[in-house]
C-alpha cells in the first residue's frame, strides 16, 4: 500500500476533475499528478531513497502539497516542521528526525545559513528553496521540477508498514516527540474519516489553517483519498473564508474555535453565504 498511488489513480480515472486550488493555481488531477511525478523523479535523481527523511519548513503553499505526495511515491519520509522554529529548537528536530534534506523558502535563509554546519546529516547540496533562483548553497525547486520527467516513478516497492511521515508534538509537556505514521495509518485516516464525514468524490474541502499539524490530516487525507477538490488557503482570513465558501460551493471545513468566532463576527457573514457547507469539524482548544 502506497498512499502516493491515490494521486496516480485519480489522474487516470478522473484526469480533468479539479484537484487542488492554492491561490491562483487551479490544477486538475492530471496536472497535479504530473507536477508530483516531476518532483518525485527530481528527488530520486538527487539520491533520495526509500526511508530517507525530508524536512520541509514551509507555510501553506502548492509546493507543500506536492512534497507530501512526491515523498510518498518514492517511499521517502516527510518531516513537516513549523516555520516558527528557530535556532537550537530547529537543530534538535532536524537531528532527531535524521533528516537528510531540507526544503524551505527564501524567508528562512537567514535561519538556515547559521545552523547548516551543525546539521552533519544534510549534505551541502541537499537544501532546496521553493521561491528563489540563483541563491548560493540552495537548489531551485522550480528548476528541479521543470527539468525532471513527469512519468510515474517506478521500481520502488512501498508497503503498508513503511513509514510515511514524522509529525512533531508541540513539546508542552517536555521535549517535542516525533509521532510516526505509516502508509497504512494514513490510508486509514482517508478511509475512516471520509466515511465518517461523508466526504465524496464531488465534495469540495477547504483548509485554512496550517497544513503541518496532524489535526489538518483529519480532513486533508480524506479529500485526497476519494479524489475530492482540495482548496488550501495560504493563511486564515475570515472574510476570504466566507467568500471562498460561497464562490467554490465548499462542503467540508476543519476549523479551530477561534476561527469559527472570527467567521461569525466577519462583516460579510451570513448563513446564506455558507449554505453549501455539509460539515464543520473542530479540532483544538474548546
Amino acid at each position: 500500500m502506497n498512499i502516493g498511488s491515490l494521486v496516480s489513480r485519480h489522474a487516470r480515472y478522473r484526469p480533468d476533475h479539479l484537484a487542488v486550488v492554492v491561490g491562483n493555481n487551479r490544477l486538475t488531477w492530471k496536472a497535479f499528478d504530473r507536477r508530483v511525478n516531476r518532483l518525485a523523479n527530481a528527488l530520486f535523481g538527487m539520491g533520495i531513497r526509500k526511508g530517507d527523511k525530508i524536512a520541509m519548513i514551509l507555510p501553506n503553499c502548492l509546493e507543500l502539497l506536492e512534497i507530501y505526495w512526491a515523498v510518498a511515491k518514492i517511499g521517502a519520509v516527510v518531516v513537516p516542521l513549523s516555520p516558527l522554529l528557530r535556532g537550537q529548537g530547529l537543530i534538535s528536530l532536524l537531528r532527531d528526525s535524521d533528516a537528510v534534506m531540507v526544503i524551505s523558502n527564501s524567508s528562512f535563509i537567514d535561519v538556515l545559513n547559521p545552523i547548516k554546519p551543525k546539521l552533519a546529516a544534510v549534505a551541502a547540496n541537499r537544501y532546496i528553496l521553493t521561491d528563489v533562483r540563483g541563491m548560493t548553497g540552495y537548489h531551485d525547486y522550480q528548476a528541479l521540477i521543470n527539468t525532471a520527467s513527469d512519468i510515474e516513478p517506478g521500481g520502488i516497492e512501498v508497503n503498508s508498514d513503511d513509514l510515511y511521515n514524522i509529525m512533531y508534538s508541540s513539546g508542552t509537556t517536555g521535549l517535542p516527540k516525533g509521532i510516526m505514521h505509516t502508509h497504512y495509518i494514513r490510508a486509514m485516516y482517508g478511509m475512516s474519516f471520509a466515511q465518517s464525514f461523508r466526504v465524496m468524490p464531488e465534495s469540495v474541502v477547504l483548509h485554512t489553517g496550517s497544513l503541518i499539524f496532524n489535526g489538518a490530516f483529519v480532513i486533508y487525507i480524506p479529500a485526497f483519498f476519494v479524489g475530492a477538490t482540495f482548496i488550501l488557503h495560504q493563511q486564515f482570513d475570515p472574510v476570504e473564508f466566507i467568500e471562498t465558501v460561497a464562490r467554490e460551493k465548499v462542503t467540508h471545513v476543519m476549523l479551530v474555535p477561534s476561527q469559527i468566532i472570527a467567521i461569525l463576527n466577519a462583516p460579510n457573514f451570513s448563513p446564506q453565504a455558507l449554505a453549501s457547507l455539509e460539515m464543520i469539524g473542530s479540532i483544538g482548544a474548546p
